[in-house]
């Protein structure tokens, strides 16, 4: 009697030392989060991204030292594309430029004259009135005087350029919203005399996929906002790459209605859109976090074998085809599958887990 009493207590043991390592593992499992998949018809507006290419405002400066001679324009005054702005004193180097036009005219007044000689030259060579050596000398005399009208040119191309350093250009129509500089001062190569601002109207630049492009068109409007602030601005549509780049991303340009002086060049900007989604269509759109990549491809934990809190991993390949603001639309997966959210970073393939029960 004595001995089934200590073999039920040893059984009894056993059982509670059993549940309670059932219970320490349980306890010792990773806790993961997960979502039902329950595909939906898209909202129809869609986020693209991009940046502003602004026209803004530009320090102008010469490219020469000098005094400045004339300064055309002030504070507010309108200018068109090309005008002078400003002059420096440049006389050495005008000079310099004259000197260089006088020299062309005597490389080719001396090349007329070496060719004349040397076509009476070939006349007598012809007849055997002038030996091989004079008619070789006066022909190289010929090409060394053209020669020297090619250098010429040279010279004086690159005096006329030196020359146009002078002049301080406006590099489209615009406004002059200062002058930092007056007339009779000096000035260094670089620094600033005027500060320009260009009428161009701003300009935003973003990528739409091959999956959406067909929705953009010329004038096509859609809002605009920075992440500077929360403003929404209206742009249209300017154009559109005709061929595909960046991986199966087309380069749309939208222009503003205006000029907004907040939106700098290089700004990262959201274009919202409104679209019909293409005959109701339905997708899979999960958190951008759940899914994966390796080497291969792209991929998902999904929930196997769910019950009483516990499941196991299981790894399940998918085919991103969009990303719709933290979320990744996808392709592969089933109504009701159970795909990991949270905790994806730290688990594997057949691993068991505790979940929350499937509401």
């Amino acid at each position: 009697m004595k001995k089934i009493f200590l073999t039920i207590g040893a059984v009894f043991l056993c059982a509670i030392f059993l549940v309670s390592c059932a219970k320490q593992e349980i306890a010792q499992l990773r806790f993961v989060e997960y979502t039902v998949i329950a595909p939906k018809i898209p909202d129809n507006k869609k986020e693209f991204f991009g940046y502003i290419k602004a026209g803004g405002d530009t320090e102008l400066s010469f490219e020469t030292a000098g005094v400045i001679k004339k300064i055309n324009f002030t504070d507010g005054d309108i200018v068109r594309r090309g005008q002078v702005i400003a002059e420096i004193d440049n006389r050495i180097l005008e000079l310099e430029e004259l000197e260089n036009r006088a020299a062309l005219m005597d490389a080719r007044n001396k090349y007329e004259n070496a060719k004349n000689y040397y076509e009476r030259i070939d006349k007598l060579h012809a007849v055997g009135g002038i030996s091989d050596n004079d008619w070789d000398k006066a022909k190289t005399d010929m090409q060394s005087k053209e020669h020297q009208i090619l250098i010429a040119k040279e010279q004086l191309e690159m005096a006329k350029k030196r020359v146009g350093y002078g002049k301080l250009y406006a590099p489209d129509n615009g406004i002059i919203l200062k002058k930092l500089k007056e007339e009779n001062q000096y000035t260094d190569p670089g620094q600033a005399v005027v500060i320009f601002q260009d009428n161009r109207k701003t300009e935003a630049k973003i990528f739409v996929s091959e999956r959406f492009i067909n929705n953009f068109y010329k004038g096509k409007e859609l809002q605009i906002k920075s992440n500077e602030d929360s403003e929404v601005r209206i742009a249209r549509i300017k154009g559109i790459t005709k061929t595909s780049i960046d991986e199966g991303a087309y380069r749309v340009t939208l222009i503003f209605d205006k000029k907004y002086p907040e939106l700098k060049d290089g700004m990262a900007i959201r274009a919202i859109a409104e679209f019909t989604p293409e005959d109701d269509k339905k997708v899979i759109e999960l958190p951008v976090s759940a899914v994966l990549e390796d080497e291969n491809s792209s991929y998902v934990w999904v929930l196997k074998d769910v019950h009483n809190g516990i499941a196991k991993i299981k790894r399940h390949n998918i085919k991103p085809i969009d990303i719709n603001n933290d979320n990744m639309v996808v392709e592969g997966l089933c109504r009701n599958d159970l795909v990991v959210t949270k905790g994806v970073s730290e688990i594997m393939d057949g691993q068991r887990v505790k979940v929350k029960d499937a509401e």
